[in-house]
């Protein structure tokens, strides 16, 4: 405070106050002007932007962005195309559940291996009997990117061939009753979600049947069921703290998609309305009185026609309309939408003509730590860890043992670009002890207990048929050449050889 203010306050204490409080209003408004993006000038002609919370802006935009988003999928290449990227390199082959054991344990965690395997590779894991676990995850991906959510619904159900009573049922996020949203008994709900007075998820509000199927109309009006929470799996990508809804995946490009693609209708169409108008036929005087002047324009166009206007006429020729400048303008949006869906320009349409070795692996670096992101923070943690927990479940009820087991998951092999390229700094990096053995393999996407163990057996089994080949380093190099055992010389041994002692040849 200025003296100003101190003496003000002597007298009045209450004029000081406001005073104070103006003050410091004033200098949160110059702090925040003082960034260009906060500023309010004739430059800054922001019509939106809002600080609103991220459940805020999702309750009234995720059902129209699911329904365009859904409708890009179906009728643009694009969109299409970044699904299908998206859902086979997240989950390629599948992501494989795999037992871990503490030391004495690995009895039960080889049966429990069994089991696991039994179930979750056979459709008895999946409700509606379609898919095995790896289709499974491949859909659930597919929806919450494409939807912005994906829901997995335990349901008990005994008769399976795996003897595990487990199925799980894959919902689309349309399910939740987003009209559940405010203060509810015990606690409040927000889009569906239900949560009590700790603000903690404790059930889902779902529908009987989906809401845009026409069954829908038809089931009794019972409006929907509570589920508790450790029935169902919500499976989306969470973007701000609190977000309890996804959104889907390129939802920044949705709107350059459908600009693109009237853009792109609106030249095909002007060309094809200039191919059918080649030129037109004029005549050099006006008609004379009762003469009949025929149409410019019949009522069909077709390429390469000529309209006829009568005797004396001339011919000029249309001139159809530009196509400079198209590719580069479409390709500057095929980027942008790229990078909205965060996947590389080559994979999203196909051209690799401006491609070498160095920027296609930098893209497809990145790409590859943005997989691994979502799924060792997203998928895993929510799908992985919540369907290990069921079937540990199940699999207690039958009688199982699992004392000492955990639950790991391995994700698909991870293809090299060019492994001519890359294996050999791989060596090296081992060879100079920059990176282990294991680090190497568990880089590729394998797991290196699995890998290390079938060559030792491998290896076991082809020495005891004194079988030798080049893929043992320690008996052969790669040049077929036989390796020096510990402890040998690389001489002959003159006892067994008289003629190999020193001074003989």
């Amino acid at each position: 405070m200025i003296w100003l203010d101190r003496a003000i306050g002597w007298f009045s204490p209450e004029a000081e106050a406001r005073r104070t409080r103006a003050r410091v209003v004033t200098q949160r408004l110059r702090a925040v002007n003082g960034y260009d993006g906060a500023g309010k000038g004739r430059r800054n002609t922001w019509t939106r932007g809002r600080d609103t919370s991220a459940n805020a802006e999702n309750r009234a935009a995720l059902p129209i962005l699911r329904a365009r988003h859904r409708e890009l999928v179906r009728n643009n290449p694009y969109a299409a195309r970044a699904m299908t990227v998206l859902q086979s390199n997240i989950i390629g082959t599948g992501i494989r559940p795999r037992a871990v054991a503490e030391e004495g344990a690995e009895a039960r965690r080889d049966q429990a291996q069994k089991a696991m395997l039994a179930w979750c590779e056979s459709t008895d894991i999946d409700y509606d009997g379609r898919h095995d676990l790896y289709g499974l995850q491949s859909l659930a991906v597919r929806t919450a990117k494409e939807s912005g959510d994906a829901l997995l619904v335990r349901m008990t159900q005994r008769g399976g061939r795996s003897g595990i009573p487990l199925k799980v049922r894959l919902l689309e996020g349309d399910y939740l009753d987003h009209t559940k949203n405010g203060p509810m008994e015990n606690g409040y709900a927000v889009q569906g979600v239900q949560f009590n007075k700790n603000h903690q998820r404790v059930g889902y509000w779902l529908h009987q049947h989906h809401p845009g199927d026409a069954l829908a109309s038809l089931a009794p009006l019972t409006g929907s069921k509570l589920t508790p929470a450790e029935d169902v799996i919500h499976l989306y990508e969470q973007h701000r703290p609190g977000q309890v809804r996804g959104v889907p995946a390129g939802t920044a490009a949705v709107m350059r998609m459908k600009n693109l693609d009237d853009y792109q209708d609106a030249r095909i169409e002007a060309q094809k309305s200039a191919a059918c108008l080649v030129g037109v036929v004029t005549e050099p005087e006006p008609f004379g009185e009762g003469e009949r002047k025929a149409d410019v324009l019949p009522d069909r166009l077709e390429p390469g026609m000529f309209p006829r206007l009568g005797p004396g006429e001339s011919v000029e020729f249309n001139t159809p309309p530009t196509v400079a400048g198209h590719g580069e303008f479409v390709s500057t949006e095929q980027h942008a939408v790229a990078i909205a869906y965060d996947v590389p320009y080559e994979l999203l349409t196909g051209d690799l003509s401006e491609v070498n070795y160095s920027s296609m692996r930098m893209g497809y670096l990145q790409f590859l730590r943005s997989n691994d992101q979502y799924r060792w923070n997203v998928f895993i943690p929510t799908f992985g860890v919540g369907l290990a927990l069921w079937f540990s479940d199940a699999y207690v009820l039958t009688g199982g043992n699992l004392d000492g087991i955990t639950w790991d998951w391995a994700p698909p092999e991870r293809e090299l670009l060019d492994p001519a390229r890359e294996v050999g700094p791989m060596i090296l990096m081992n060879r100079a002890g920059y990176r282990s053995l294991r680090g190497t393999i568990r880089s590729t996407g394998v797991e290196p207990a699995d890998v290390l163990e079938e060559i030792a057996e491998e290896r076991q089994w082809l020495k005891e048929r004194g079988i030798v080949l080049t893929t043992d380093p320690a008996l052969v190099s790669n040049a077929g050449v036989t390796q020096a055992r510990q402890g040998d010389t690389g001489f002959p041994d003159p006892a067994n050889d008289p003629g190999a002692g020193p001074g003989n040849d």
